[in-house]
């Protein structure tokens, strides 16, 4: 894991983990800035950022399987949190904050985790052609 994170910072990764760094940091930040509510291009800019947040740390997998388990990981997260909702709904519970939570974390790590894993996955299979 320490070699992982150190080839983040080697000369080959260097310049595409600040690139990617710094986009993401500006969509975010400027998402947040103008307001993400009620306002559909500053939440997929958000979404955008998150994406561009996770390709600057996991660009050096350089493997389709590692972006498949990061897909994989993400749909069961999303799975186990539907479960669980609906296992509070049908117990009668009115627990929202937990709700709010489990939307926020599926929605702003979830979704972005899971068209990381894609989008990862397929650019892998194709600089290997």
């Amino acid at each position: 894991m320490e070699k992982y994170f150190i080839s983040l910072f080697d000369t080959t990764h260097q310049k595409r983990t600040i690139y990617l760094f710094i986009v993401a940091a500006l969509f975010i930040i400027i998402s947040l800035l103008v307001g993400i509510s009620d306002n559909l291009p500053m939440i997929a800019m958000l979404l955008t950022g998150i994406i561009f947040l996770f390709f600057a740390v996991l660009h050096p997998w350089e493997k389709a399987g590692n972006y498949g388990i990061l897909a994989g990981v993400c749909i069961g997260i999303l799975l186990l949190e539907w479960l669980g909702i609906h296992i509070l709904d049908k117990m009668h519970k009115d627990e929202y904050i937990s709700e709010g939570i489990a939307m926020g974390l599926a929605f702003f790590i979830c979704v972005p985790g899971i068209l990381v894993g894609i989008i990862g996955a397929i650019i892998c299979t194709a600089r290997k052609k």
